[in-house]
């Protein structure tokens, strides 16, 4: 009787799995394309690297060969990765709990999963608004992710042996993946998400309505 369920839930992930790698425009590449056209002005003017000369034993200079323009390569393509994975893993898993609700022993399974694509998604686009939270929060998305990678391998050969494992096993392989894409793109480029603001002031500490209000109170200083 608990075969067929099993190979109800195997066929659903056979098909969303080809769906989801083949079919070239989704909704993960159109969030993608709005999200990262609307936080390229976070990413301009920033200087991609600089260049130390040094002019004599007391002069020294620093040289900003370029300039961004939007995000390092390495950020979209994590970013990317991060929409596209996040998309697949939530449909798979709704659709993995819906036919596979019969075994109990799924639900943790199919909850975590949807809880590490909601936070994929979440670190996607912390990754294109530049922000500074991404630098830790994403190596601990990237460790959630391959955790329940493994957990979801070791479940499905529990259950069904190398009929199950196979497919597992290359779910697993592209979540360490985009969990190592994740990663590579936040250590390459750390200081990017922790440069100063390119005017040189420091950032409030006080929110921007806030600060403007008491701006206004302020009283006006002797002359």
């Amino acid at each position: 009787m608990e075969a067929d369920p099993l190979l109800a839930v195997l066929a659903l992930f056979f098909l969303l799995f080809t769906a989801g790698a083949f079919v070239p425009f989704t909704a993960s590449v159109f969030a993608y394309a709005r999200v990262e056209k609307r936080h390229r002005s976070a990413w301009a003017g920033l200087a991609q690297h600089t260049v130390h000369v040094d002019a004599g034993p007391y002069r020294g200079s620093v040289i900003v060969p370029a300039r961004l323009d939007r995000a390092p390569a390495l950020v979209r393509a994590a970013a990317l990765g991060c929409f596209y994975w996040s998309w697949f893993c939530a449909l798979t898993w709704v659709g993995v709990g819906v036919v596979g609700r019969e075994l109990p022993v799924l639900a943790p399974v199919v909850v975590a999963g949807v809880a590490v694509a909601l936070s994929l998604a979440w670190t996607g686009k912390r990754l294109l608004r530049r922000d500074t939270r991404v630098v830790s929060s994403g190596r601990r998305v990237a460790i959630g992710a391959g955790v329940h990678a493994a957990c979801v391998v070791m479940l499905a050969v529990g259950l069904g042996g190398v009929d199950w494992g196979g497919p597992a096993l290359v779910f697993a392989g592209v979540t360490v993946a985009v969990a190592a894409l994740l990663v590579l793109a936040v250590r390459r480029n750390a200081w990017l998400f922790v440069h100063p603001r390119r005017d040189g002031a420091a950032s409030p500490s006080l929110p921007v309505w806030l600060a403007r209000m008491l701006a206004r109170r302020a009283p006006s200083p002797c002359r």
